[in-house]
């Protein structure tokens, strides 16, 4: 009789174990999921004879633009209701890494907000946020104009296939989620994970005439102008159908997946305009380069991307770059 007693207390104690193991996973599942979204941005110019104004002038100058977009990071940080512990990154990136080698042009630690040094130092993050972030943006933007000048006379090129293909991955944050729930928390608070958005912003007029001139990774004028004589030619009415329709138009999509990368393109300059801002071709260059560039850009897997023509006043460009944000 001893023995089956033992027996049975053990059955029922494992089974009230078994329960009380279910109904605390039970609870946890229930739990609702809150996912805060960091930034990590990278400003990536196009610093080909583009810059030049004398060559290729527009309304107004990436540095003025890039000053406006630093001068608001305060304002960035707080996207989405973020008022503390945010980790967001601003990084100026180069699509050709020669020019960073020359101290003499610009000093790399100083091209980069970064307030993942202040993980877990929420008092920290606040007095730098408070007190010290301003002397660090105006660094930023005398960094950004030594090397705007220095490219204007020692041209790099631009290899923007490759650096998409390539010179992107060093400076992307991973994706993986991070469990910052409280340790205090109850089953009636969320469970709170961070990841991070990848955002590019791309100052390039969207041509891409770099020195590796294998098919698939040139996008000049001559091209568009191939494809905008044989799409009058074929009596079509739908631009983008023509286009996606011809896989001679397109760009060989980038063997690195670009998942989990956002591109917003900006200060495409249209040459089939005149200097009063009329079309002299239809379609338009920039009309065929934003549906390629799309194209291109979602085939290569990136998750979001837009193309937008030069802004007229320096603060559109911060404007577009708030507002794609907020839609990550």
């Amino acid at each position: 009789m001893c023995i089956k007693n033992f027996l049975l207390s053990v059955v029922l104690l494992t089974f009230l174990i078994s329960c009380g193991s279910s109904s605390n996973t039970d609870e946890n599942a229930k739990r609702d999921t809150v996912y805060v979204n960091d930034y990590n941005v990278l400003l990536v110019p196009d610093l080909s004879n583009r810059i030049n104004q004398n060559i290729h002038p527009k309304p107004v100058h990436d540095t003025m633009i890039l000053s406006n977009i630093l001068d608001n990071i305060k304002v960035l940080v707080d996207l989405k209701g973020r008022s503390l512990n945010q980790w967001d990154i601003y990084k100026f990136d180069f699509i050709n890494k020669s020019t960073i080698n020359n101290s003499d042009v610009c000093k790399p630690e100083e091209l980069e907000i970064n307030l993942l040094r202040f993980k877990g130092k929420l008092a920290e993050a606040a007095s730098y946020l408070r007190d010290s972030i301003d002397k660090d943006i105006y660094l930023f933007k005398s960094n950004v104009r030594s090397i705007y000048n220095y490219s204007i006379n020692n041209s790099a090129g631009a290899d923007l296939w490759n650096y998409f293909n390539e010179t992107i991955t060093t400076s992307l944050k991973l994706r993986e989620l991070e469990d910052i729930t409280s340790p205090t928390s109850t089953v009636l608070d969320p469970i709170v994970l961070k990841r991070y958005k990848n955002v590019v912003v791309l100052f390039t007029d969207g041509y891409i005439e770099n020195a590796n001139k294998a098919n698939g990774y040139v996008f000049d004028p001559k091209r568009i102008t191939k494809i905008r004589k044989e799409y009058n030619a074929s009596g079509q009415k739908d631009l983008e159908k023509f286009i996606l329709s011809n896989q001679e138009y397109l760009l060989r999509k980038t063997t690195n997946d670009l998942k989990g990368v956002n591109v917003l393109v900006l200060e495409m300059i249209d040459r089939s305009l005149d200097k009063n801002g009329v079309a002299k071709h239809h379609p338009t260059d920039f009309q065929i380069m934003k549906l390629i560039w799309k194209e291109w850009l979602t085939a290569s897997g990136a998750d979001m991307v837009e193309v937008h023509q030069a802004v007229k006043k320096k603060d559109e460009g911060y404007a577009l770059v708030k507002s794609f944000m907020e839609k990550l």
